[in-house]
Formats: C-alpha cells, structure tokens, sequence
C-alpha cells in the first residue's frame, strides 16, 4: 500500500467514525449517503473493521430523561463481605441495584460505583444501602449526588487505526479540540418512557448497529410500533445522547495489564476554578466520562495506556498546579471492571420501576448481567 492510498483510507476511516458519532450506525444507506462511501464497505467496516481497530461502538443514554438521578457510591467491602462483589453470591453486589459501572479501587476494598436512580427512590435507595451496613454485607459507603454528566467523544484525529493505538502528539495536545458532546443534567421529575422504549434502548446498547426490524422481532412487537417508539420517544425525547465509540484493545485481548484506569476527583472548587480541570481532561483523548455537582466538585474517568501512562501525568500534573491540594486520584483494577447494561430488567409495565429492600426475597430481585 502506496502512503497515499494509507492517508486515504485513513481519511475514510476518520469521516466515516465522526458520522457514526452523529447518525448512529444502524442506516448504512444514511451513513453511505454522508460519507460518500458504498453502503457495502460502509456494513463492512462497521460490523467488521472497527472491532479490527480496536474499537467498540455502544449508546449514550441520557438517564435523565429517564427520570433518575445520577450519584456515585464508595462502598467499602471489608472483613467477611469481600466476596460480596461477585454476582450471584448473594452477597452485597446482588442487592445493591440500578448499578451502571462498578471498579474495584486497587489495593483496598473499596469499589467505586456510578449509579442511576428513579428520582422518587433517592431517599429509599440510600436507605437500603444503609441497611446493608447494618447487616454487615457492607462495612461502610459514601454517596454523592452528581448533577451533571458528560461522555467526551472519541478523538479520532489522534488515533492510529493501522496500530490500533493512539497517536498523541505532546507538543500540539493543547491545540486541540476543547470541550464537545452533549451534557446531561439531573431532574427532579419522572419519566414517561415505557417497556419499548427501555427494550430499544438496552438492544442498541448492546449492537448499535441492529435496524428497528430486528429489534421488533426480538422483542416480539410490530415493526411499525417499534419504528415509532424509536422516533417520537428515543429520539425526539432525546433518551439518547449520540454514540459511543471506546477504544478497547486491553480488554477485549485480555491484557489489562496495559491499562491504567485512573479516576481524577476535584473538590472545593471555587467559580474560577471549576473550568480548569474541564478543560484540561477534555484535551486528554482518553478521558471517557466526566461528572460534577452543584457545589463544584469534578470527577473525570480515564482509561490510559501504559505507553502513554507516564507523559500524562507529567500533562496533567503540569496543568494543575494551582489545584494541588484539591484534588485526588484513584487507581482501579481494570480487569475487575464492571460495565453494567441499563437496568431495564427493574421497569414493570404496569408498575413502573421498582425498588426492591433488604427484605425481599433476594431470589425475586431481577438481575442484570456484567
């Protein structure tokens, strides 16, 4: 291959994700018609090139407009209910519901959560968690209302699709492109979604590029009701926040030892200050989420190569000199990582959503899997 045919397909490939992130990726004709590209290579390279990329493709759901409140929860394990974090051993992880994310903070035994709640179950919810201390499964938690959340695009003009790595630049990262994406903010409202709105959401999740056809059948619902669900209520209810695409090479090779996941927090931040770690972590390609609170307290989520591992710290260290003693990092165990699908499994049709308490047979709780 010539270098000009390299820096073609490389353009390709880059316009071709940039759409992906727009339109979705579930219409090849949409995507064929926006890139230029035949609407055969465009299936190709979505249902096989961006795996060989190390790439993989999901949804942003915007949990707001689903009615929940967004939190972070520290748990701390301890003693006897260490093995707690294992699905299905009845132990804490089993009763502690409406999880998105779990890490497990290396060396301790405390787990770090993002959670999503129904706005009506706030104060129920942290009362079940506080009764899990109390019977032991738990040794302590700490839970912090989060306002705002916010999914960073995946940077594609600093990705070497050929490597399947990322190609930074040190010299020119503070050129690059600023904060971007769409935010999601918290409301202290139900939602009106239903059970197809839920089921469309949770099977794009997990293969964004299935069509509303094979969602209907999978479902067992009309294609024409699931086209306007899809419609009147995923997309103009905004219960999406565009498409996440993630770089994934460690884990889908099993080689999480050449990742740091890292987890950046800032608290008593004053007005004026808020907007420098905001600006510094959206420079920073492998930022994958980042939250905030009304009283200005920040959390960004990093994954990081190991190659890239040490010049980030020196970027970030660099450009928080001024925030030195606000802020913390945690280091999370990527191989114990759990990213957990949208709970859907808690939603009854005639109900609504549930919440479940320790005193519920813990067989009659719906379970998600990792």
């Amino acid at each position: 291959m010539t270098e000009f045919d390299r820096l073609q397909r490389r353009n390709q490939d880059y316009v071709l994700l940039e759409t992906i992130k727009q339109v979705g990726a579930s219409n090849y004709s949409l995507i064929a018609r926006l890139t230029g590209l035949n609407p055969e290579t465009v299936r190709y390279k979505v249902s096989k090139q961006l795996a060989k990329f190390g790439l993989d493709l999901s949804i942003n759901v915007n949990y707001s407009e689903l009615g929940f409140s967004m939190g972070l929860l520290t748990i701390t394990a301890g003693g006897s209910s260490n093995g707690g974090a294992v699905a299905g051993a009845g132990g804490w992880l089993d009763r502690v519901q409406y999880l998105l994310i779990m890490g497990k903070c290396v060396g301790t035994d405390k787990y770090v959560c993002l959670y999503g709640i129904p706005y009506r179950f706030k104060k129920k919810y942290l009362e079940t968690i506080s009764a899990l201390k109390q019977k032991g499964l738990i040794q302590d938690f700490e839970s912090t209302e989060l306002y705002w959340i916010r999914y960073p695009p995946f940077r594609s003009e600093l990705y070497d699709f050929d490597a399947k790595s990322w190609a930074v630049d040190w010299h020119k990262i503070d050129g690059t492109a600023q904060e971007a994406g769409v935010t999601s903010f918290s409301v202290n409202r139900d939602s009106k979604v239903d059970e197809v709105d839920l089921k469309i959401l949770r099977y794009l999740g997990e293969d964004p590029t299935s069509g509303l056809a094979k969602i209907g059948k999978e479902i067992n619902a009309n294609p024409r009701t699931v086209r306007y669900h899809h419609t009147e209520h995923v997309v103009k209810g905004n219960l999406m926040l565009g498409n996440r695409i993630r770089w994934v090479v460690p884990f889908r090779e099993g080689a999480t030892s050449q990742i740091m996941q890292l987890i950046f927090s800032f608290k008593s931040l004053g007005q004026d200050e808020i907007a420098t770690p905001r600006k510094l972590f959206n420079k920073l390609p492998f930022t994958w989420l980042e939250a905030g609170t009304e009283d200005r307290r920040y959390y960004a989520f990093l994954d990081i190569p190991i190659a890239h591992f040490h010049e980030t710290m020196k970027y970030i260290e660099a450009n928080s000199e001024s925030l030195r003693n606000k802020y913390e990092m945690t280091m999370l165990d990527p191989s114990r990582t759990k990213y957990l699908s949208l709970p859907d499994q808690m939603f009854d049709k005639n109900l609504g959503w549930r919440l479940f308490g320790l005193t519920d047979d813990l067989e009659e709780i719906p379970r998600k899997q990792p």
